[in-house]
């Protein structure tokens, strides 16, 4: 049997005593991760595959639409899987997404989006808390990655903010760059970028992308542009997580170089003990000697009178 996962804060993986992250925004899930160091396997998060991602959308009123993924890792011998919701909401919206995430007016003016992710757990700790954060809702859309092209989480979450970085506003004018448009950007821009087979679709798929029965059209210049600008940025993601290597190993140089001065001075100070206690013991038997050699003297001059007395 394997051991236990390190803690993947990021993921909610084997962390029971945890910070609680739930949600942020893509941007800063980013850089958690990027952040992230494990000291004998490195950034867990860039080995760390998508198995999974699905397309849904809530029946009710409002009719928002988000993504969930579904991240694989060994655990005890078996594949484990981690849930993470993305949608794009008005920044400063509740949690609940039951009935704040209407579509406003076209006539109100544009704002900042919050592109953000939630983070689940395992499938069974999700299903719960996706009912009450969306309920009621349906599935559209399956896309299976094969272990072969499977995208890494660092490499989603890199996905996820240069979607986020195409329109960091949230377009209330002609419904542009809404829920619908993120969910759609970041499911067609997976897609290409790492292909698969295993797609499917459900029967009410058609749905996906409107309102109201009204169709937004798909994002394709959009998904276009994010797979153009996703290699550059991957690199400079790979180049960060060289900087983070470089900082770890140098603070562990660093600690190393303090921890063996430390035992430097630990020895020193244990060899001027014992040097101190040896000096003392010397002095100790030198006194004794001339405490032995003061007896002698006084001994001699003790039989040198008695001598003395007896020729006299």
């Amino acid at each position: 049997m394997s051991e236990p996962p390190p803690g993947l804060p990021a993921l909610m993986f084997h962390c029971p005593n945890g910070p609680d992250i739930n949600s942020m925004s893509v941007l800063s899930w980013c850089s958690l991760m990027a952040d992230s160091w494990d000291e004998t396997q490195g950034n867990l998060y860039a080995k760390r595959v998508l198995a999974r991602m699905e397309y849904y959308k809530c029946t009710g009123h409002p009719e928002h639409e988000f993504l969930l993924f579904f991240f694989r890792h060994w655990i005890d011998g078996c594949f484990a899987q981690a849930v993470v919701s993305a949608d794009r909401a008005v920044k400063g919206q509740g949690r609940s997404l039951k009935q704040s995430s209407e579509l406003v007016s076209p006539s109100s003016s544009d704002t900042n989006a919050y592109d953000s992710v939630s983070i689940y757990g395992f499938p069974r700790d999700a299903v719960p808390q996706l009912q009450v954060r969306y309920t009621p809702y349906s599935r559209f859309y399956t896309f299976d990655f094969p272990s072969s092209s499977a995208p890494s989480t660092l490499q989603v979450s890199t996905v996820l903010s240069l979607v986020h970085r195409q329109a960091p506003a949230y377009h209330l004018k002609l419904y542009e760059n809404q829920c619908y448009w993120f969910s759609s950007t970041v499911w067609g821009s997976l897609k290409e970028l790492f292909p698969s087979d295993n797609d499917s679709e459900c029967e009410n798929h058609r749905a996906r992308g409107r309102y109201r029965k009204v169709a937004l059209g798909l994002p394709t210049k959009d998904i276009e542009a994010v797979c153009a600008t996703y290699q550059p940025e991957w690199q400079k993601m790979l180049e960060t997580l060289q900087q983070v290597k470089c900082h770890h190993e140098a603070e562990e140089a660093k600690q190393a170089e303090i921890e063996r001065l430390r035992q430097t001075e630990i020895c020193t100070q244990a060899e001027n003990a014992q040097q101190k206690a040896e000096n003392a013991q010397q002095k100790a038997e030198i006194e004794r000697l001339e405490r032995v050699r003061r007896a002698k003297e006084a001994e001699i001059e003790q039989l040198r009178a008695r001598l003395a007395a007896l020729e006299g």
